[in-house]
Parts: structure tokens; C-alpha cells; sequence
């Protein structure tokens, strides 16, 4: 009985893809439809290298779509058993750290946000200006031989 392998794309914004993988170990190569990440492992044994493949692709607006599905090795020849737990090991990671990006929130528009005012209603104006008239000013407070606070 023969699986399927499974598409398994993540999609997530290029420098989310591109941090995450090279702080993982990572080295990006351009090709022609898109990049490569590449990381060695070696193996202890026999003290070889093995190079690791993760393709991805940038779409037109600006996401990178990650080819978790198409990882493996560039040299299909004999894998020790250590370099492929390696590599599923750092799969896993991979994965986890991709799919736990959230998405930023849309802030207020600059015209709401910059709407002139410091309070939301007159309510609240006319509190704070009576809080402000129960505090001592700077000159009140160096006749009492305290320091002013200079960030008020």
C-alpha cells in the first residue's frame, strides 16, 4: 500500500519566513522559480555532510509560500538515520515557528486617530482639569524643599 505525501504550504509574509529560517540555521539561494533554504547536517559517524533543501516561492503580493511537503535531501544517495531525525526535528520546528505567526491588527485610520482632542468627552475634560488644579505646582513644591518631578 503506497501514501500519498501530502501538500503542506505555509503561507506567511517574507521577512516572518525569511527571519524565522535564518535564525533556525538557514542559508537562502535564489532560483530560478523562487528560493531555497539550505542547512547541512552532519552526520557523527561518518563525519559527512548532508545537504538539506526547503523550496519556497514569493507570490506577487508580497507572502512566501513554504514547500514544507517538498524538504529533503539534495543527495538522494544513502542518509544516515541521525541526519534524517535531524531533519525532522528541525521540520517540526519549522513548522511550529511558521504557523505561529498572527497576523498584525489594522490600526485607526489617521483621521480618527488624529482627531484633535486629548479627551473623549467634555466629562472627562473638566475632571482632569480639576485633578490638575488639586496639585501642587513646581514653585509650591521647591517652597516645600522637594524636587520638582521634571517629566510633569
Amino acid at each position: 500500500m503506497t501514501r500519498k505525501k501530502q501538500m503542506h504550504l505555509i503561507t506567511r509574509p517574507f521577512s516572518h519566513v525569511h527571519n524565522i529560517l535564518t535564525a533556525l540555521g538557514f542559508a537562502e539561494r535564489a532560483q530560478r522559480d523562487g528560493c531555497v533554504y539550505e542547512i547541512m547536517f552532519r552526520d557523527p559517524i561518518t563525519l559527512k555532510d548532508y545537504l538539506y533543501q526547503l523550496p519556497a516561492q514569493t507570490a506577487t503580493n508580497g507572502l512566501t509560500i513554504v514547500h514544507l511537503h517538498k524538504a529533503c535531501f539534495k543527495d538522494g544517495g544513502d542518509i544516515p538515520l541521525s541526519a534524517i531525525e535531524a531533519a525532522a526535528q528541525m521540520m517540526a520546528e519549522v513548522e511550529q515557528y511558521l504557523a505561529s505567526h498572527e497576523p498584525k491588527e489594522a490600526g485607526k485610520p489617521i483621521e480618527e486617530a488624529m482627531n484633535g482632542r486629548m479627551a473623549n468627552n467634555e466629562e472627562e475634560v473638566k475632571r482632569l482639569g480639576k485633578e490638575m488644579a488639586s496639585m501642587p505646582t513646581n514653585s509650591q513644591v521647591m517652597k516645600s524643599g522637594l524636587v520638582p518631578d521634571p517629566i510633569q
